[in-house]
């Protein structure tokens, strides 16, 4: 009888059950704590796991939880991490392991860096899969439906009077399997077992590898090297002779990039992969077709492309005869050269040569990957809600990689990665290093706890949780010097003061030799988005660092000031890089096409007389008229139109997320405000006005929102929007160098 009530006391003080949710306690008391949430089926197959996981975890120096149950929804789930969170130790992070139910998340597309898929189409395709549900406490949402078929999918939408930017209060992470059958709960143990023990070992960040692929920033060669120099601040120890290494690789170094990277990823004792590249859920995309050097080798590569061409034409139900004759017009070609283009012998041929240009599934399932961590700076890797999902591959499989840092849609190439990058040398946990990206799409796969041993003697996990508001310590840290712990200081001091840090964050800008101390102090003004930040941005669209010059050129147009366009005109002609060069020659367009045109010819003429001036007019008239004639002749008329169809207006309306074009503003502000339009074209209107957050002449949308709000005949769907729309361009971008 003694010994019975000894086991069921000791039951009791182990256990604690709320509704159905059992929560095993922590077992060693530490400053911070963890939420291990996992789901009652896999607990029930692989507990022992997840208990050895649990105690790996705590044996690092979290207090650790496991909560689990049949979960209904993410609801259920987020109230279990709010309580937790409102409780003593403070919580750090969560993870999410087996099948968790996804938040599928709707109406929040400016909370990402590149998606905006219409939502008419098909609700699994349109809406965001994202963990900002479980790590974002501000954020409101309202519950539409599940998904009957995708069966962990629940679908929310973004309340209008929810916070319209992601900041993270914790840190999360997914440990799902990349399979759906039973040899899931394997996967998760061997996983577990496998992690639990790599905790163990010491080890240092001081083997990296950075592979860019074909097509990212538009192949910008100064944009490639000016990361290498951003990098060599950060981590040093990967440049001095001490036994560090960074290896560099592009795509066009070799013509056998694939089987290189297949080698390098199983080097021993490599510790972080970052792929910059386009992506899929499935692939990675590597190299280009090759690049021949003699004319039947050229011809050969025109054949290919044709008969790609056609092939998509067939897919998409076009018609093959109509697309040849399109090619022969366009290229000049002989129709000959699309001969056989669906012979089963040329598809096969021209099949393997495309897998053979990419990384796919398979190719990883069969490699031991070595990095514990992959960054992966692409689109759809970190589709968890697919199986398979390839940065699942990489984490779950037979390797040494601990968590990939992915996306579960499309992202913008245009990104800093790089962020920060150095405090994972110092023993940052991945979770901390991933909670500093506030994009809604961006996930890390596998246990967020993780972290290298560190370089310096800094618990720096720790210390940004329990003393987050101590402002004293973060400005002696912002004094450091060293850059790493510089950029944390700002970063964290900007975060207690906000527009009271606003004139030392112009001072930082405008004295601090780092490039990375510059680009977060920049990064700061423009979440400030104030007169300050419209100024300085003359000062740094000429920064020595080329990332800064390429964002600038970005925000410049996105703002919207004429003064800007000199300034512009001159990068357009001048930068070295070809991003810069693109990005200020697409975005100046923004600002006034007639006038960009007009100061691109004065610019022309002021070059010496060796210049073929009227070659470098005709290339400018055909780009810069152009998208004058496209705003003018097409884009405002369209939308204005009584007679378009509404699908083709809502479409027209929707380029506007995308093309924030400064003279478009008032005839927006007229179709929003007009009664007589209907409701689905006003909330277009509106929706796509959201995307106006650095406009210098924003505060006319918020007054023009205001009024919608107060009128009594404004629908309340209307009205929504307008808060949603006033919402985000008071708030400004999640992050703005997505923006």
């Amino acid at each position: 009888m003694k010994l019975r009530f000894i086991v069921l006391t000791f039951l009791l003080s182990a256990f604690c059950a709320r509704a159905e949710v059992i929560i095993k306690k922590p077992v060693k008391k530490n400053p911070t704590s963890f939420a291990i949430i996992v789901d009652k089926v896999t607990y029930d197959r692989i507990g022992s796991a997840v208990d050895t996981y649990r105690d790996a975890v705590e044996n690092d120096g979290l207090s650790a939880y496991i909560l689990i149950n049949n979960w209904k929804n993410p609801d259920e789930i987020r109230s279990e991490i709010l309580k937790l969170y409102n409780s003593k130790p403070q919580l750090e992070g969560i993870v999410l392991i087996g099948d968790i139910p996804i938040p599928m998340v709707r109406n929040a597309q400016h909370m990402t860096s590149a998606f905006k898929l219409d939502e008419n189409a098909a609700m699994y395709k349109s809406s965001v899969p994202t963990d900002r549900f479980y790590d974002d406490f501000d954020l409101k949402f309202k519950y539409i439906s599940h998904d009957t078929l995708h069966t962990l999918c629940y679908y929310y939408s973004l309340l209008p009077d929810s916070p319209q930017r992601v900041s993270k209060d914790i840190y999360s992470g997914r440990i799902k399997a990349p399979v759906e059958d039973d040899s899931k709960y394997e996967i998760i143990k061997d996983y577990l077992l496998r992690v639990s023990e790599q905790k163990k070992k010491q080890n240092l960040l001081d083997k990296m590898l950075v592979f860019t692929g074909h097509g990212y920033n538009s192949q910008a060669q100064t944009a490639w090297s000016d990361e290498n120099l951003a990098l060599r601040e950060q981590l040093p120890w990967l440049y001095d002779n001490t036994g560090g290494k960074l290896k560099k690789l592009n795509f066009s170094m070799s013509t056998e990039m694939k089987e290189i990277l297949l080698s390098e990823l199983q080097q021993p004792g490599l510790d972080m992969a970052v792929f910059h590249a386009h992506g899929e859920i499935d692939r990675q995309y590597l190299i280009d077709y090759p690049n021949p050097s003699n004319p039947s080798g050229q011809i050969e590569s025109v054949k290919l492309y044709l008969r790609s061409k056609l092939r998509s034409a067939k897919r998409r139900k076009m018609s093959i005869d109509e697309g040849k004759k399109y090619f022969v017009k366009q290229y000049d070609v002989p129709e000959r050269w699309m001969e056989n283009a669906f012979s089963d012998s040329l598809q096969k041929a021209d099949s393997l040569l495309d897998y053979s240009l990419d990384l796919h599934v398979e190719d990883v399932k069969n490699i031991a990957p070595s990095p514990e961590l992959v960054i992966f700076d692409e689109c759809f890797n970190g589709s968890f809600h697919h199986s398979p999902y390839i940065s699942g591959e990489y984490v779950f499989g037979k390797g040494q990689t601990v968590a990939g840092i992915a996306n579960t849609t499309n992202a913008l190439q245009d990104q800093w990665i790089d962020s920060f990058m150095g405090l994972l040398g110092y023993g940052l946990r991945f979770g901390q290093w991933h909670r500093m990206d506030n994009l809604l799409e961006s996930h890390l796969i596998g246990d967020p706890t993780f972290h290298f041993s560190p370089v310096v003697d800094k618990d720096l996990s720790r210390t940004i949780v329990l003393k987050a508001k101590d402002v004293k310590f973060w400005e002696k840290m912002s004094k450091s010097g060293d850059v790493n712990l510089r950029s944390l200081g700002i970063y964290m001091m900007f975060k207690n003061l906000g527009s009271k840090y606003e004139k030392e964050l112009v001072n930082i800008y405008k004295k601090d030799a780092s490039f990375n101390v510059r680009m977060h102090a920049l990064e700061a003004l423009a979440v400030l988005n104030s007169p300050a930040f419209e100024d300085i941005l003359k000062i740094s669209i000429n920064d020595p660092y080329e990332l800064i010059r390429r964002i600038s050129a970005e925000w410049m147009g996105k703002v919207g000031k004429k003064e800007y366009v000199p300034l512009m005109v001159k990068q357009m002609f001048e930068d070295e890089s070809e991003r810069v060069s693109y990005n200020a020659k697409s975005n100046v367009v923004f600002i006034d096409p007639d006038l960009a045109y007009n100061e691109c010819l004065k610019y022309i003429e002021s070059l010496p007389s060796t210049v073929n001036k009227e070659k470098m007019k005709d290339g400018i008239k055909i780009s810069m008229l152009n998208s004058s004639k496209w705003l003018n002749d097409e884009l405002i008329p369209n939308v204005k139109s009584d007679t378009l169809a509404t699908k083709q207006k809502l479409k027209e309306i929707r380029t506007f997320r995308n093309y924030n074009y400064i003279q478009a503003l008032p005839v927006l502000l007229g179709i929003m405000e007009d009664k007589k339009e209907p409701k689905e074209i006003r909330k277009a209107v509106l929706e796509a006005l959201g995307w106006y957050a650095f406009a210098y002449n924003r505060d006319t949308i918020i007054k023009a929102c205001d009024e919608l709000i107060k009128r009594e005949d404004t629908p309340v769907e209307v009205k929504e929007e307008a808060l949603r729309t006033k919402n985000r361009l008071l708030e400004g971008y999640s992050n703005p160098i997505t923006s």
